[in-house]
């Protein structure tokens, strides 16, 4: 139920316990022989069920008494003379109900001698019910209190993927525009090539979501239009590769998780070199795993790469946000090879065709 006893199920199930308990009462008064059969029978029922009209007085009344809103003083207050009410309420309402249904002088006695006795149960019962009550208050606070926690958590998450993915290095879209601008003069049709190869890129940046998953077949085809692109602007200087195990192709991947490696491959291995140099990546299936290796070559004497840029720690908290690890990146610097190697959990696109 949403709101509480009014769902049907919910419902059903309250009323478990009040006709459990009028049928024990019946049946101890039969065994102790304290009442004939039939008119335990109208004792338990009519005791019973309003025992559960009891009940539901009672949720109301804790509902409406939340220990949040009211100073302890005036919450005591309030139950104390609600639980005298009631089970009085409970007590006499019953009994003016029986003695309608049981025309017996000897019962009219018993209820008599019984009263006390009822009014302290109906009162110790009230405590009862209330504490339940306020229990499933308590429960069901918390668990909306998780949930909105949990639903905070994954909108920060999101935000925080969406600022990550945002961090496409904008000198790469400057210098790819000034390039495209040089060679409408010299080189018409590389121009061309280099605005078609620079519109595919951006579409694939733009029309993906923050937070998806891509095969890393679609991944590496979008790297290769990036490279491609750098490799209009550096001709000979630069030259790519890749070898992938053709079971990791399907394997999935948070979007755009590669981009800043293979920048970071071109800013720092490329850009200073005065010889060629050289940007793979190779995958292979470890287990359960995709193990992804990019490495670039560079000239030591003529740049100084800086293996812990923006780039990287893009990656690394990207890949702390969706997998929640840190150990799935590792970085070498190998006096003129840099290494990044990346270790994921491989899921599969499920084929639904």
């Amino acid at each position: 139920m949403k709101a509480g006893i009014t769902d049907k199920y919910s419902l059903v199930l309250y009323w478990i316990a009040p006709i459990t308990l009028g049928i024990i009462q019946t049946f101890f008064n039969l065994f102790f022989e304290i009442l004939p059969w039939g008119i335990s029978l109208v004792d338990g029922s009519v005791f019973g069920f309003l025992l559960g009209a009891f009940g539901m007085a009672v949720w109301f009344v804790v509902r409406y008494n939340s220990p949040d809103d009211k100073p302890f003083v005036q919450l005591l207050t309030t139950h104390l003379a609600a639980a005298i009410i009631l089970a009085l309420v409970w007590v006499y309402g019953s009994g003016f109900l029986a003695n309608i249904l049981v025309s017996d002088p000897a019962y009219h006695n018993y209820l008599d001698r019984q009263l006390t006795n009822r009014i302290f149960i109906g009162f110790i019962v009230y405590i009862l019910m209330a504490t339940i009550f306020y229990l499933y208050f308590f429960y069901k606070k918390n668990r909306e209190k998780n949930e909105r926690e949990n639903e905070l958590k994954q909108e920060v998450r999101e935000a925080v993927l969406r600022a990550l993915k945002s961090q496409i290095n904008p000198h790469f879209l400057f210098n790819s525009l000034n390039s495209i601008a040089s060679l409408t003069l010299t080189n018409p049709e590389k121009a061309h090539e280099m605005v078609i190869a620079l519109s595919d890129f951006m579409r694939y940046s733009l029309r993906k979501q923050h937070n998806e998953m891509v095969a890393l077949e679609e991944e590496i085809n979008h790297i290769r239009l990036y490279l491609q692109i750098e490799k209009i602007r550096f001709g000979n200087k630069m030259k790519y590769s890749f070898q992938v195990d053709p079971d990791c192709l399907s394997c999935q991947i948070p979007t755009l998780l590669l981009q800043p490696l293979f920048e970071n491959a071109v800013k720092y291995g490329v850009y200073e070199a005065s010889e060629e140099v050289e940007v793979s990546m190779t995958a292979n299936k470890e287990g359960d795993h995709t193990k992804l290796i990019i490495m670039n070559s560079y000239d030591t004497e003529a740049a100084s790469p800086k293996g812990e840029g923006i780039g990287l720690k893009n990656v690394q908290e990207r890949l702390w946000l969706v997998y929640n690890s840190n150990n799935l990146l590792q970085i070498q610097d190998e006096q003129g090879r840099f290494v990044v190697t990346i270790l994921l959990p491989c899921e599969k696109i499920v084929n639904t065709e």
